[in-house]
């Protein structure tokens, strides 16, 4: 069942849509564990050729009953979209008329995510900035209202999860709102992605954030029952 409070009032700005570039780095070995130890997997996942057909097809299925069937409003100001892959649910959230800033470390998941927002005819300009960015260095001019993540939380190391939450607590105004779709509750597979829990993201997040919101039957596409927990956050 899920839990929930009153939402937010909705955003309105306007960005200036850009691309940024990085160099790919070379293997590491798992014993070495850092946030980029990963790097080369994730640029080797979104180089492939039939990655698109393996990531998303389309905006999380859980964001948008959030935000349409649930109609739940977001602060004004900008959104971060932290860990964005090919785009999708940026792509979305721009097209709702929230201003974001969507970022991932992995240049080949930022050319995908430019290709699809350049194909777009019915979004307003300058609502999507793209860059390649980590996520953890990451030091804008103004603070975020509101930061929305899929998958970021499992993508990294176990080991920096602590950083995780507090790099969000730097990132949000007070009282602004942090969505995080948690996914895979289920471990399929090689890590990464890490399977993860809401006890553990409760964990990081406690210390910076208030629970608002949970949801362990949110809306999934067929075949992910179970495997995903949308979870709403309010900064203190």
């Amino acid at each position: 069942m899920a839990v929930s409070v009153e939402g937010l009032p909705a955003p309105t700005a306007n960005i200036q849509t850009a691309v940024a570039t990085s160099k790919p780095e070379s293997r590491i070995e798992p014993s070495k564990s850092t946030i980029n130890d990963h790097k080369q997997e994730w640029t080797e996942f979104w180089e492939h050729p039939d990655a698109d057909e393996h990531g998303q097809k389309g905006p999380s299925v859980a964001l948008r009953e959030l935000l349409e069937d649930l109609r739940w409003l977001l602060p004004k100001g900008r959104c971060l979209v932290a860990g964005c892959g090919n785009g999708q649910d940026a792509v979305y959230l721009a097209k709702r008329g929230i201003t974001c800033i969507a970022i991932d470390f992995c240049d080949a998941a930022i050319a995908r995510a430019q290709k699809l927002l350049e194909s777009c005819d019915d979004l307003s300009a300058g609502k999507l900035t793209l860059a390649v960015q980590d996520f953890f260095t990451l030091s804008p001019p103004v603070r975020f209202t509101t930061a929305y993540e899929y998958g970021l939380f499992s993508a990294i190391h176990p080991s920096q999860r602590q950083r995780w939450a507090a790099t969000y607590a730097r990132l949000i105004v007070p009282q602004g709102t942090l969505i995080v779709l948690l996914c895979p509750l289920i471990h399929r597979g090689r890590a990464p992605p890490y399977r993860v829990s809401m006890i553990e993201c409760e964990r990081y997040l406690k210390n910076y954030f208030v629970l608002v919101r949970v949801d362990p039957n949110c809306k999934c596409i067929d075949g992910d029952e179970g495997n995903e927990l949308m979870s709403v956050w309010r900064r203190l």
